[in-house]
């Protein structure tokens, strides 16, 4: 009798369904303000009135930053890792140096779209490890 291999591997838990909603509508609701405070500074809108957007970034990014590393520890060691980082950094910029936000968030924009976008190999690939990992 053949057995029905299991799509997880030995060892790796299946999450519950309700994180992967969880990690649904934080995406959306970063996107969103994302998107908020990039209009706001394309169309100049004055600095006090993006605070609240500036922090919704902030903690709605970091918020999915943790939940990556608490379900996959070895995520900052992957090229997805590093460039959320780097997207992370640029909106830090952006927020520290208001002069230069229409270029971070654009470059943000960028280099997160291009991390969520590019094939799997090459996203997963660890910079430790030398090789693709999940």
């Amino acid at each position: 009798m053949v057995e029905n291999p299991s799509p997880i591997s030995e060892g790796q838990k299946k999450r519950p369904l309700w994180t992967r909603f969880l990690d649904i509508a934080l995406r959306a609701v970063h996107v969103l303000v994302i998107s908020l405070l990039f209009g706001g500074e394309a169309f100049k809108v004055s600095g006090s009135q993006l605070i609240l957007l500036q922090h919704l970034a902030v903690v709605t990014g970091g918020a999915l930053i943790v939940s990556e590393v608490y379900h996959r520890p070895h995520w900052l060691t992957q090229i997805r890792g590093v460039m959320v980082l780097v997207h992370a950094g640029l909106l830090g910029l952006a927020i520290a140096r208001p002069g230069l936000a229409v270029p971070c968030l654009t470059a943000a924009l960028v280099v997160g779209l291009a991390g969520s976008h590019m094939p799997k190999k090459f996203r997963h690939w660890s910079y430790t490890l030398r090789r693709a990992e999940e």
